[in-house]
């Protein structure tokens, strides 16, 4: 896994590549979801109890570390959405990927992930300062894996084309959700 997740910070086209060419069904895929899902949660946990000063006033993200199921539900329901979403929108502008490689590419993503979130928290606690650069370096990592493994799962080739849809995507779906939740009252002071 280590020399694919090395390939992935490379080169992710080749990286998918490789990935693809391995026996792996839409179940495995879930299985990484899953797997990852309790990987972070696990990790979210531990770094709530050995810095909890660190988690103060950071409100659902802090109160989710504190419930590692919990976490891990949320985590498994956004790569869901993600996959479904990656999929969907991506064949709506002519791509070619389909829901099982969606839910791989975003698996992957999050194995890559996990690997950075477990440096950071070694980092975090052997050096603060060092672990909080690991983390603003993780979101960016984040952000060019996505991007990356969406044109290698679609096909694309503009990357400055699959910025634009992801962000407007996200901003759509946010914009949803938000009405969807202030709706059902689960959003406090919004009246129903």
């Amino acid at each position: 896994m280590i020399p694919l997740i090395k390939l992935t910070l490379r080169n992710p086209l080749i990286a998918w590549q490789q990935l693809r060419r391995l026996p792996l069904t839409t179940g495995d895929a879930w299985s990484l979801v899953l797997a990852t899902a309790a990987l972070s949660a696990v990790l979210s946990w531990l770094g709530a109890q050995l810095l909890p000063g660190s988690a103060e006033g950071a409100g659902v993200l802090a109160a989710l570390a504190r419930e590692p199921m919990a976490m891990a539900g949320v985590q498994v329901a956004s790569a869901t959405l993600a996959a479904f979403l990656l999929a969907e929108v991506g064949r709506i502008f002519g791509g070619t990927g389909k829901f099982g490689d969606a839910l791989l590419a975003i698996g992957w993503v999050e194995a890559v992930l996990i690997t950075l979130q477990a440096l950071q928290l070694v980092l975090t606690v052997v050096l603060p300062p060092l672990g909080a650069l690991v983390g603003l370096a993780t979101l960016l990592i984040a952000a060019y894996l996505i991007v990356a493994m969406t044109m290698a799962v679609h096909g694309f080739r503009n990357p400055f084309f699959v910025v634009l849809g992801i962000f407007g995507t996200v901003m759509l779906t946010s914009l949803l959700m938000s009405m969807l939740a202030a709706t059902l009252g689960l959003i406090p002071g919004v009246p129903t």
